[in-house]
């Protein structure tokens, strides 16, 4: 399976847990608690409020040599969102 395949499979939207595909086209689901949320969230604030010229993301969709992976928080330079603007995945 590939990350646009994922995102168009109406089974897998509006999960209440993140996924990300391994090296082998598999769907990895992982659970998030309130709290895990929270601190994600938080997270995102801080860097939102601390790092100047950029944009922070939640879950966003980034491919890797072992397949698409979603960190909970990422911040992009303003160069970064200039040169990929919104591409899925990254």
């Amino acid at each position: 399976m590939n990350w646009n395949e994922v995102l168009a499979d109406p089974s897998l939207q509006d999960l209440p847990y993140k996924i990300e595909l391994n090296e082998y086209g598999e769907i990895v689901m992982s659970p998030a608690s309130n709290q895990y949320r929270r601190e994600q969230t938080r997270m995102a604030m801080r860097l939102d409020k601390n790092m100047n010229g950029g944009e922070v993301l939640m879950n966003c969709s980034i491919a890797t040599t072992q397949g698409v992976k979603v960190p909970d928080v990422v911040w992009m330079s303003a160069a970064f969102v200039k040169a990929f603007e919104y591409e899925t995945p990254y």
